[in-house]
């Protein structure tokens, strides 16, 4: 028995245009019953449209949950075309059934959420930054400086015509 592949909380995929191009990814995978992953990646390797583009089930596992975006835009294709084609949608179809965004078909609107996806910039609070040092460090070093009235933590107990600034 297939596992289901579920999204990935917000704390996994933050919102932001990864999670939005994931999201719309797994729209079809749904809409075609959420397939194994291995009869998915044979079926890439049977088409003959698809010449030389191979998912792996574990490619297609990693691109549904968000863990890797394809830089090769006939990969995501390749995936994309397969849910569509187990699902019966037509790719070439208009996404949005009100037409108030324009002509855009579902093949369209994935793409240009990959292209989002790949340019999106590395999450900061993912970004390891170096730690400021304790302020303990910097009242010590700064009490060596005795000869100097404004580098102390305690004001000064005599009179100096030097402006405070």
């Amino acid at each position: 028995m297939a596992r289901i592949i579920k999204m990935p909380p917000k704390d996994e995929l933050p919102e932001g245009p990864r999670r939005e191009f994931v999201d719309e990814l797994r729209r079809y995978y749904r809409a075609a019953g959420r397939p194994p992953l291995r009869h998915v990646s044979k079926l890439i390797e049977g088409r003959a449209d698809l010449k030389e583009v191979t998912a792996s089930q574990e490619t297609v596992r990693r691109i549904i949950r968000g863990i890797v975006i394809p830089t090769d835009w006939n990969r995501v294709n390749a995936v994309f075309q397969v849910f569509c084609e187990i699902g019966t949608i037509d790719p070439g179809a208009d996404r949005w059934e009100d037409n108030y965004n324009g002509q855009e078909s579902n093949r369209d609107y994935l793409r240009r959420l990959w292209d989002a996806a790949l340019e999106e910039e590395p999450n900061p609070l993912s970004i390891p930054r170096p730690t400021p040092p304790y302020p303990e460090a910097t009242r010590a070093a700064s009490r060596f400086a005795s000869d100097d009235p404004w580098a102390t933590d305690s004001p000064s107990s005599g009179f100096s015509d030097e402006p405070p600034f």
